[in-house]
């Protein structure tokens, strides 16, 4: 596991056609470049002994990578958990126990071989990530899909090929994770596939 500075990050995810989109400026929204709108969400599992596997699932679908980077875009990782909740205590107990670069905004670089320690930390975000500020961005080094947790009980998926989207949605689909028939809240946009079905 590796750490980078943020603008190392934003810096290599610009040579490899990605950037933050400038709709959304207070977000730090990235996306591919140009804006490709192929994206897909999945509901994240309620079950906890379904949800590891499903995240690791998405992972092993993202192709031949040899390392992921992940970004807490709109914060710092925690440095001190809150002692009124225990929720907090929780998830910076995980979170350090992970190893990581607690009370900084680095980006975090896991190899393939740390794909268990990966797939624990979006575990913890998914079950403990309450707001924007926890959600994560994860980018694969060959740079082919955006993978994002979201504080509303989904995942998203942008992929720079619409082949990619294919195989991907099949191989979800044959474990029995189906894209979902509405959105999950009002404040979703429609997404082109949800509105031909």
């Amino acid at each position: 596991m590796k750490s980078h500075r943020e603008k190392q990050f934003v810096k290599w995810a610009k040579a490899h056609g990605m950037g933050l989109d400038d709709r959304y400026p207070d977000s730090a929204v990235l996306t591919f470049q140009p804006d490709r709108d192929i994206d897909c969400f999945w509901e994240t599992p309620p079950e906890p002994e379904r949800r590891s596997y499903f995240l690791w699932l998405m992972l092993e679908l993202m192709s031949d990578w040899k390392s992921c980077f992940v970004w807490r875009h709109m914060g710092s990782w925690p440095s001190n958990p809150d002692p009124q909740r225990v929720n907090d205590q929780v998830a910076f107990r995980i979170l350090s126990g992970l190893g990581l670069p607690m009370g900084t905004a680095d980006i975090i670089e896991f190899d393939r071989s740390e794909t268990d320690r990966l797939v624990t930390l979006l575990f913890s975000t998914t079950v403990f990530g309450w707001s924007a500020g926890e959600d994560l961005y994860v980018v694969p080094d060959h740079a082919q899909y955006i993978l994002q947790t979201d504080h509303h009980a989904v995942i998203h998926v942008s992929f720079r090929d619409a082949n990619d989207t294919t195989a991907f949605v099949d191989g979800m689909k044959e474990e029995d994770f189906v894209l979902p028939d509405d959105l999950p809240d009002p404040t979703f946009k429609m997404p082109e596939w949800m509105g031909k079905e």
